[in-house]
């Protein structure tokens, strides 16, 4: 096999060792890119350019943060896992094409996922007599089959079968990379726990919940917060829930000094776990990242050839195209919107809503227990979930030789992408009752952007009625905001912008 490695440290673990050997052949390029920023946290981006015809469109990639070089590492070279081997084994495996009635009377209820439990996107045409493609999942409490529509399984557009429209923009959420598969059944879940609790309470709808920090602070949290401080940036821990025992946080921040690029103003770090100083620790981790890799992927193209290798950014383009994150041109159109504006009226924007201070959430009252290690975390969440109810279902992408495991994990009823999808179902309807919001109403009759939220006839009788979301609300509200939801592919604006530039100067 055919690989050159450019950039990596010489002494590498095990665990890095791992993803190596177990990707397909090419060449992986590495560097560190916390050097734009002033705080001092690792964060690496490390790339994989495929040689293979398969992986076209594809641009296999990671950014990686930790307490070391080695963790951050680690971080991006799962990341990669994530988006090769969806692409290498889905693509390639068998569809059952068929509606959910039809194929419900093959399988039985509990061998195939209902499509209005799926948080469809409101006022989707998609129901249980819609023909879908569906592919096998497998479900983590005995390893039964359930097969589960493509849609939501798939990681890229190239999983699809030719001519085949999604019901919903493909997303990352819920992948999983690891070891063996019960550790990255646990990342998956822990990723959706995250999306599912905060997607109501945080970015253009937060509440400004704050976590009141002790002055005795644990290591983990204190040293990184001092980081911070001594580079005259004012950390801001917040709270969403802790919904299923999890302290579901993130953090912000405010610069002192002017940040080397505007768009790391709106940075953000974020995480569920079951324990608060590891929750914590990671979404403080997690903001510092953020600031260093939206700079690089969203800042200027001078900038972002400063700190990579040569000729990295022109093989990233050629490579590029097809991930998960270049379908959507809302993403796109608004990040170039972003990159016209200076940090203050970045600043102005997020003012009343992600960096607002309006109340205050006691550290000590967070979920605490004793987690060591990542296997530990899923293992306590899987509990927490299934007590609750919840079905966790996985579709495995390993390679054939498992020398990896990597999936996507699927909890019907578990809400994502609620503000830029319109996805919803309902635990979010019932949610955005309790706010008071006016984002859900029941009664009256639907329009194109008052529309009905496809639900089980079960879930209607329990709200109390059908439930219609307002998406132009939902856009009103997100505002110019939506890059804080969805981002473009990394270099795509500054590439188009540079190539206009170019042609203009012709």
């Amino acid at each position: 096999m055919t690989r050159t490695i450019t950039g990596l440290p010489e002494q590498l673990d095990a665990a890095c060792h791992l993803y190596l050997d177990a990707f397909p052949a090419g060449d992986i390029v590495a560097f560190p890119i916390d050097g734009i920023d002033r705080v001092g946290i690792p964060v690496w981006v490390v790339a994989l350019f495929p040689e293979t015809a398969d992986l076209d469109g594809i641009m296999p990639y990671g950014v990686g943060y930790g307490a070391t070089d080695q963790a951050a590492i680690l971080g991006a070279l799962g990341e990669i896992a994530e988006m090769v081997w969806p692409t290498l084994t889905l693509s390639a495996r068998g569809k059952t094409h068929g509606s959910y009635a039809d194929l419900v009377c093959e399988r039985g209820e509990r061998g195939i996922a209902d499509p209005l439990m799926l948080c469809l996107p409101a006022g989707s045409p998609v129901g249980r007599e819609t023909p879908l493609d569906w592919v096998e999942a497998r479900r983590w409490a005995d390893g039964s089959s359930v097969l589960v529509p493509i849609d939501l399984a798939a990681y890229s557009a190239k999983e699809l079968a030719p001519g085949y429209v999604p019901f919903t923009t493909i997303i990352s959420n819920g992948m999983g990379a690891g070891p063996d598969l019960d550790w990255a059944i646990g990342h998956g879940l822990c990723e959706i726990l995250q999306r599912d609790g905060n997607g109501l309470l945080f970015r253009a709808l937060d509440r400004g919940v704050a976590i009141d920090l002790p002055e005795c602070l644990p290591a983990e949290i204190g040293d990184l917060v001092n980081r911070f401080a001594a580079a005259d940036v004012r950390v801001i821990p917040k709270f969403a829930t802790d919904e299923f025992g999890l302290a579901n946080v993130y953090c912000v921040g405010v610069d002192v000094r002017e940040p080397a690029v505007p768009i790391m103003a709106t940075a953000c770090g974020e995480a569920a776990h079951p324990d608060a100083v590891q929750a914590l620790a990671k979404a403080i981790a997690e903001y510092a990242a953020s600031r260093a890799r939206k700079a690089f992927a969203h800042g200027p193209m001078a900038l972002a050839e400063t700190i990579a290798p040569r000729d990295y950014i022109d093989r990233f383009m050629a490579q590029a195209g097809g991930a998960a994150k270049s379908s959507d041109s809302r993403a796109f159109t608004e990040m170039q919107r972003w990159t016209d504006v200076d940090a203050a009226t970045l600043r102005d924007w997020l003012a009343g809503t992600m960096l607002a201070e309006r109340s205050r959430h006691a550290f000590a009252d967070l979920p605490r227990a004793d987690v060591p290690d990542a296997r530990a975390r899923g293992q306590l969440a899987r509990e927490a979930v299934e007590a609750a109810g919840f079905d966790i279902l996985y579709v495995d992408m390993s390679p054939a030789d498992s020398s990896v495991a990597v999936v996507k994990v699927i909890v019907p009823g578990m809400e994502v992408e609620t503000m830029s999808y319109y996805r919803i179902g309902e635990r979010n309807v019932a949610k955005l009752v309790a706010l008071d919001s006016p984002l859900v109403s029941f009664g009256g009759e639907a329009s194109t952007t008052r529309r009905p939220v496809r639900l089980t006839d079960e879930a209607i009788a329990r709200l109390g009625g059908q439930p219609f979301f307002d998406t132009a609300l939902a856009d009103e509200i997100v505002g110019p905001l939506y890059p804080l939801y969805r981002e473009p592919e990394a270099h795509h604006v500054a590439w188009s912008e540079q190539s206009l530039e170019t042609e203009a100067a012709r």
